[in-house]
């Protein structure tokens, strides 16, 4: 005899399927995990050229110590957080040409030298090679600060500087420059921003070497910890004001 119950097993069967099922998916059973995250990739050094941004912490810190800090000449200030970190957004290549272009220094012209007042100049930078280094920074209460370098020169000062040039380029310079004492080295640039570290031994020799952006926030102390008063007095921060219509200034 025909029997409806040989009709409904199956069903029931299938039913009881699709509720274990479920049970498993809502007990996290019965399929594949959720994969575990990937690790975090580690930070890349920014290609010179590329750079837009200079990362710092104020080094010791403590309330009071900076609000902001500046490049005061390209009017750039950055506030300082609650452990003296800043991030200081650097003009474009574009604002550099254009509305900063009466503050970028010349290579070969010795009136308007980035290296100031050079005498023996020996080169092979073209005349339309147009640079702007940032040496230091300014806090708001007036200290100038530095990113310093490990030297093997007791003597020495080692910083890291960002240096703008107009154009990629790969130049030679040798001169024996006020405050800088003798320089004899080849410098490449790319368009926009680039870092050279740079090592001044005051009115002995300065010496630069192409470097990286650091991945992370640098150390930025007070000059007063690492450049001498001394060495302030050439100018050794800034050997352009070594240049007579500089002077009086």
């Amino acid at each position: 005899m025909f029997n409806q119950n040989n009709l409904k097993r199956p069903a029931a069967s299938f039913a009881a399927a699709v509720g274990l099922s479920l049970v498993l998916s809502a007990c996290g059973g019965g399929g594949g995990s959720t994969p575990e995250p990937g690790p975090t990739p580690d930070p890349q050094p920014v290609p010179n050229g590329q750079i837009t941004t200079i990362q710092g912490q104020i080094t010791p810190f403590s309330a009071g110590v900076a609000n902001s800090v500046d490049k005061r000449e390209l009017a750039i200030p950055a506030p300082v957080d609650s452990v003296g970190k800043f991030d200081l957004t650097l003009p474009s290549t574009s604002v550099m040409t254009g509305a900063n272009s009466n503050l970028l220094f010349s290579v070969n012209n010795p009136d308007a030298s980035v290296f100031g007042l050079c005498k023996d100049i020996i080169t092979d930078a073209p005349d339309d090679l147009r640079v702007y280094p940032i040496n230091f920074l300014r806090t708001d209460k007036d200290d100038q600060i530095i990113s310093p370098l490990m030297s093997n020169k007791a003597s020495a000062t080692r910083l890291r500087a960002w240096w703008f040039s107009n154009r990629d380029i790969t130049f030679t310079y040798k001169g024996d420059c006020l405050g800088l004492g003798k320089i004899d080295t080849t410098i490449t640039l790319k368009k926009g921003w680039s870092v050279l570290d740079t090592e001044i031994d005051p009115g002995v020799s300065t010496v630069y070497t192409a470097a990286t952006a650091p991945i992370s926030y640098s150390p930025w102390k007070k000059t007063t910890a690492d450049v001498g008063a001394q060495s302030l007095r050439l100018n050794i921060l800034e050997p352009w004001k070594n240049l007579p219509q500089y002077r009086n200034r």
